[in-house]
């Protein structure tokens, strides 16, 4: 198996995604009644997966939104977070990769739907009640619905930047 080599560019921007995913997750937030917030991180994973590689998008996706949980009080979700929304962000940028921006749409959800189930799962393990886990079903539909719409809006607008400053990220084509 080849060992792949980061480039300075590709570090740089999965740091830059990591921050931004970090920062919409943390502060800016929306507290709810049940023990928990929406955030805009996951509008920022859905975005940066579309413009780095399977692996960048694990790392921004699930660094990014995990080391927020941490900060913000919720520590004990940063290994759920880390898995699901790692996974978010690796699917999302696995499928667009292979088929490319005809698939944006499809690979959207399916992250959208891998968010929200993971969440599920992973609050009925940590509070122990499939009844309480099913609560926060909705806002997990309407975050991730913020999400996507989040991504289809700004996408056009990075790849027109990264075009212009002749970077060379691989974007959805």
């Amino acid at each position: 198996m080849k060992k792949k080599t980061l480039t300075t560019q590709e570090i740089v921007l999965y740091a830059l995604g990591m921050a931004v995913v970090f920062v919409a997750t943390m502060y800016i937030k929306i507290p709810n009644a049940l023990n928990g917030y929406f955030n805009l991180g996951d509008g920022f994973i859905l975005l940066f997966a579309s413009i780095v590689d399977p692996l960048g998008g694990f790392l921004i996706g699930g660094l990014g939104s995990a080391l927020a949980d941490v900060a913000g009080g919720y520590a004990y979700y940063f290994f759920p977070t880390l898995i699901i929304k790692g996974l978010e962000g690796f699917v999302v940028s696995y499928l667009l990769r292979k088929f490319g921006e005809k698939a944006k749409w499809g690979a959207y959800g399916l992250g959208c739907v891998i968010m929200v189930v993971g969440y599920f799962l992973a609050k009925w393990y940590l509070k122990g009640s499939m009844a309480i886990a099913l609560t926060g079903i909705p806002e997990n539909i309407f975050q991730s619905g913020v999400g996507y719409v989040i991504a289809i809006v700004a996408l056009p607008v990075v790849k027109r930047c990264l075009h212009q400053k002749k970077l060379n990220v691989q974007a959805v084509k």
